[in-house]
């Protein structure tokens, strides 16, 4: 009996070994729950992030409904205030916006808020208020659309609430400081904002649902609309760009953003060779679900060199209020669910915060009972 029992152990320790090599090869993620802030703002509209005391570490800023306006600085994530409100919008932007080399913040397209960097210390110092205009936004993206070398900023309301706003993109031409200049364009109404070079040419262009309008070169310009597609129908709409067939050219990923009750898919849209053609293929990445997807990114998240989609539900939506990672199978026609969350969250961010090397995901309900800022720390490859 012993001489065969040797051998059934050496084989089930060979069996084991084989499948713990399997199990670290699989690249299938998992995340550490980290709770940044249990009390942040009321109401955590809009999320930032970016290395605020430039200390190479990736910190992250809040601003609530009607205020505060906080950031936290990595790793212990310890709390400052920068402003008590002033802005109208859901989303921000990160960037350094007076060129001189430290990572400004801009809640909105009425403020932003200069880093008393190089010479201060953005936890113990003010942050100087500057004005850029009147306008009330739910998107806004922070880019040099120009060339000069400063940024520029656009933006865009939504149309499903009472201002019913969300029908024109604006774009303010960084002239100075305090000095913006306004211009808009047409578009459908809506909601829904991105910036990526769809065509190739060097400079950002806009994407707003199942539009993208081309960028010639100057903020006041006309800015040419271009149809991906006649097949999404759905006017709120969150935008997410990348690659997700990997052919190098920068495909786009829709999801229903509201209403509550309704319901629609999610799916993305494969960049043509000629990206001003009007039929691009479209691929279904969910066939139904409720309309309260404000939260996507397209992100690596299990490092296979494969773009994945990162999705999360609001909390006004019927349960299960999924926070998860659609891991890509392959030229983005297969999907694997890994649920992180079941209680929700709005408008999540993608990006290494604490230095490994991997995405993980900032987010936090808008309202409701559940508001803290969390963190999904991504733990893939780690022993």
């Amino acid at each position: 009996m012993r001489t065969n029992i040797r051998p059934l152990g050496s084989l089930l320790l060979a069996i084991l070994s084989i499948a713990a090599v399997f199990a670290e090869q699989s690249a299938e993620p998992g995340y550490r729950h980290v709770l940044v802030d249990p009390h942040p703002p009321l109401d955590p509209w809009t999320k930032m992030a970016g290395d605020f005391n430039r200390d190479g570490k990736t910190d992250i800023a809040i601003a609530g409904r009607k205020g505060p306006l906080v950031w936290y600085a990595s790793p212990a994530w310890q709390k400052y205030q920068i402003a008590s409100g002033g802005w109208q919008t859901v989303s921000g932007a990160v960037g350094d916006v007076d060129g001189d080399g430290d990572d400004d913040i801009v809640p909105g397209a009425q403020l932003w808020f200069e880093n008393p960097l190089p010479k201060g210390d953005p936890g113990a110092q003010a942050w100087t208020q500057h004005r850029i205009g009147e306008i009330a936004t739910h998107d806004v993206c922070l880019a040099d659309l120009d060339g000069d070398r400063r940024p520029d900023l656009v933006g865009r309301d939504q149309s499903s609430f009472a201002h019913k706003a969300g029908n024109l993109i604006h774009f303010w031409k960084q002239a100075g400081l305090e000095t913006w200049q306004h211009h808009s364009i047409a578009c459908p109404h809506g909601e829904g904002l991105a910036m990526a070079d769809m065509d190739l040419d060097g400079d950002p262009d806009v994407i707003a649902g199942p539009l993208w309008f081309e960028n010639d070169g100057r903020v006041d310009g006309s800015w040419q609309q271009h149809s991906l597609t006649s097949l999404w129908q759905w006017a709120d709409a969150k935008v997410a760009v990348g690659d997700l067939n990997g052919d190098g050219r920068a495909d786009i990923a829709l999801a229903p953003a509201e209403l509550k009750g309704q319901r629609y898919r999610i799916a993305w849209y494969q960049s043509p060779a000629s990206p001003r053609s009007a039929d691009w293929p479209e691929q279904i990445v969910i066939p139904e679900i409720e309309s309260v997807v404000h939260g996507m990114t397209i992100a690596d998240m299990n490092g296979d060199g494969r773009a994945d989609i990162v999705m999360a539900r609001m909390h006004q939506g019927d349960p299960p209020r999924e926070v998860s990672v659609l891991l890509n199978g392959g030229n983005g026609r297969s999907w694997t669910k890994i649920v992180l969350s079941e209680r929700g969250s709005h408008d999540i961010l993608t990006t290494d915060f604490n230095g490994d090397g991997r995405p993980d995901i900032l987010g936090a309900n808008h309202a409701g009972d559940y508001q803290p800022v969390e963190l999904w720390l991504s733990l893939t490859g780690t022993r």
